[in-house]
């Protein structure tokens, strides 16, 4: 595969959000406690709940791909409640479970960090957000293709998912300071060994952050993460930033 991927970063500077930005802002009604009596990271979490619980909006183009013998949501919010215990097989032995769990656990991490910073001027993200999110990583976790990989014996037909790329780009992209991965997309014929293949990432940026230099970043962390645990030939690597996620003060996203 190419040692050097290139790509395209999407990214301008800008010293105010676009009109695409996080809406940080709570709506309560007359049944909700007032915001002061409530501590942020209840309100995260109601937000993260009530994202991962909601109906799938599946295009018509994934429509075909819908497993009706998924994990449901509420069960994979209950399960990491827990601490993942007592051990589910059912969950912790299916790749695209276990892709969602790990980008429900990124998800509130984010929020843990903005309320460190400022719990009292940090409201909870808008859930629609955290929805658009986690409706992406749904999607982007059932198998999809079978990518091939090389095997020394000719008896044995060896190979990865779909999925489970995606899942290494967004574990990737979600791993540089003020990025959030919102989807990601594999170009190409990936069941030809060697056909070029370009990934296409679509991120949130921290708001005050350079946001070339973010994109720049999170194409890096790709493309080193794809070349080290995947064969796939990479033609390129484009990032755009296409939403801000706002912060109280400055420091990790």
């Amino acid at each position: 595969m190419s040692d050097r991927p290139h790509g395209t970063d999407h990214a301008h500077e800008d010293p105010t959000p676009p009109d695409v930005a996080v809406d940080l802002s709570e709506a309560t009604d007359a049944g909700e406690p007032a915001d002061g009596d409530r501590l942020p990271e209840d309100a995260f979490e109601e937000a993260v709940v009530d994202a991962t619980a909601a109906d799938d909006d599946v295009a018509d183009g994934d429509a075909d791909d819908a497993d009706d013998d998924a994990i449901s949501p509420e069960r994979l919010v209950d399960y990491l409640d827990a601490g993942r215990q007592p051990y589910d097989p059912e969950i912790e032995e299916s790749p695209e479970a276990v892709a969602q769990l790990a980008a429900l656990e990124r998800l509130r991490s984010m929020g843990a960090r903005l309320f460190e910073a400022d719990a009292a001027a940090t409201p909870a993200p808008d859930p629609s957000w955290i929805a658009g999110v986690m409706d992406r990583v749904r999607l982007e976790s059932r198998a999809g293709r079978q990518i091939p990989l090389s095997s020394i014996d000719d008896r044995s037909t060896l190979h990865i998912t779909e999925g489970a790329v995606r899942a290494l780009i967004r574990e990737a992209g979600d791993g540089v300071e003020g990025a959030m991965v919102i989807s990601c997309t594999i170009r190409g014929d990936v069941s030809v060994p060697g056909a070029l293949v370009r990934v296409e990432v679509v991120v949130s940026g921290l708001f005050g952050r350079s946001l070339p230099a973010l994109a720049d970043a999170v194409r890096e962390a790709v493309s080193s993460r794809l070349s080290r645990q995947t064969e796939l030939t990479i033609e390129s690597v484009d990032v755009t930033v296409d939403d801000v996620h706002l912060h109280g003060e400055g420091g990790a996203a």
